[in-house]
């Protein structure tokens, strides 16, 4: 009994023993890379590091690398990671806010329509402070001051087309102020601009919150209102919603998958930032370096970069043309442009399609060909298309207008032209998408290819 007692025993430690010598099951992501589009020590290089230490730490993953690609507000990290990484390569491209501004405003050649959205994380929201001295007391009095004259305001910030001009730009059109009368003085460091302000030698600041924290505590400067849609925990900082100011804006950071990345890839790197983002090791990294949890996956944070998209390419044509203008579509700065190169290209095609019919037939020219009810014809099929643009997309709308233009010109072949015009459509739409960069209503389709 005894000797079946110890050889059970041993048969139970020896099967505990084989299980827990398995090895741990791979993860579904075993080699990550990231690209942080900055050179080392900034924001990006930051998360993108950041975000190695921590799946590292929790065994997300089995290798992490983190590669630098800077140049032009992160635009050339951009372009280089849409046209060199595989649409099925484990990668992740560090973004935010300021890429938005600089795709706007150094009209460059990859915007973020070209990725794949998997996750926003963090952000940081913006202060307007004035030195303590000054006699402007509140929000209400800086706006007065700079609706009066707005040349008397200085406002330091950082580098032109940043964050900090970009949330000027917002006040002022919210204020009714043209955004291009701001007397926006850009520095290089945050180090400059403080200096500036303790010196007396501009009006107002702008900046993220952690910059002007502890000179705000100390009282070397006033805060006067933060960029928040609600005040921040451990601050007594009005927002400037609450001031009657409808703008909320952070510098947001987040991150992006491969162009046209597939579903499977798409789905596994939502997976692996969300854990990521309920790990202990982030957390700890937030609170480590002062970030504002803003994680969304990828279907919000895909609606969000729309909708920002949006906004952000308002206020950078707005401070750059002088014109107080209102939200654009996405792409806007450049949609019109494309829109009526575009139909030009197609209304071309439908002219030299009916002319080579027209010699096939040998029919004799006829200047009045296009008679009353051709241009009824032509009429019609551009004012559909510009109902119909962004419910249905470029692709579709533009076939509409190919076969109308050609019903307009005498030709009664429909399922003919409407095959010519949707290959002339798709043609152009490939055209300016991937060979300009130019976003293209999409409608119905996420992607017409």
């Amino acid at each position: 009994m005894l000797r079946t007692t110890i050889l059970a025993v041993c048969l139970v430690g020896t099967i505990q023993t084989a299980a827990t010598a398995q090895p741990a099951p791979s993860p579904p992501i075993a080699s990550l890379r990231i690209v942080a589009p900055a050179a080392p020590g900034g924001g990006w290089d930051q998360t993108a590091r950041a975000m190695r230490q921590a799946l590292l730490d929790v065994h997300l993953v089995d290798t992490v690398t983190v590669e630098n690609v800077a140049g032009a507000a992160g635009t050339i990290g951009l372009a280089r990671f849409v046209k060199g990484v595989r649409r099925d390569e484990p990668a992740l491209l560090v973004t935010g806010l300021v890429m938005q501004g600089a795709i706007v405003a150094n009209q460059a050649p990859v915007s973020l329509g070209r990725v794949t959205p998997i996750a926003r994380l963090t952000g940081e929201y913006e202060v307007i402070v004035v030195p303590a001295a000054s006699p402007l007391r509140s929000l209400a009095d800086l706006v007065e001051a700079f609706r009066t004259n707005p040349a008397s305001i200085s406002w330091a910030g950082g580098s032109a087309g940043g964050t900090d001009q970009l949330f000027v730009g917002l006040l002022a059109r919210s204020a009714g102020i043209a955004p291009a009368r701001i007397n926006y003085i850009a520095f290089s460091g945050g180090g400059e601009a403080l200096g500036a302000l303790l010196g007396n030698q501009v009006s107002a600041g702008i900046a993220g919150y952690g910059e002007f924290a502890p000179h705000i505590a100390s009282g070397a400067l006033r805060a006067l209102a933060i960029s928040s849609a609600a005040r921040v925990n451990g601050t007594a900082i009005p927002t400037l919603v609450e001031q009657g100011y409808d703008v909320v804006l952070s510098n947001w950071r987040g991150v992006v998958g491969p162009s046209r990345a597939t579903p499977e890839l798409r789905t596994e790197l939502g997976r692996l930032v969300a854990r990521l983002h309920d790990s202990p090791s982030w957390r700890a990294a937030l609170e480590r370096f002062g970030w504002t949890d803003l994680y969304l996956p990828a279907e919000p944070f895909d609606a969000f970069l729309r909708q920002e998209e949006s906004r952000i390419e308002s206020i950078v044509l707005s401070l750059r043309s002088g014109t107080n203008i209102g939200p654009l579509a996405p792409g806007g700065g450049r949609l019109f442009p494309a829109l009526i190169g575009a139909g030009l290209v197609l209304i071309t095609a439908a002219l030299a399609v009916e002319a080579r019919r027209r010699r096939v037939a040998r029919l004799p020219h006829n200047p009045s060909t296009a008679s009353l009810s051709g241009v009824a014809w032509i009429a019609l099929g551009a004012l559909l298309t510009l109902s119909l643009l962004e419910r249905v997309g470029f692709v579709a709308a533009s076939t509409l207008l190919f076969a109308l233009t050609a019903r307009g010109f005498g030709s009664t072949r429909w399922i003919r032209n409407v095959a010519i015009g949707l290959a002339f459509a798709l043609a152009v739409y490939l055209i300016f998408t991937r060979g300009l960069s130019l976003a293209l209503p999409t409608g119905l389709l996420q992607d017409p290819l």
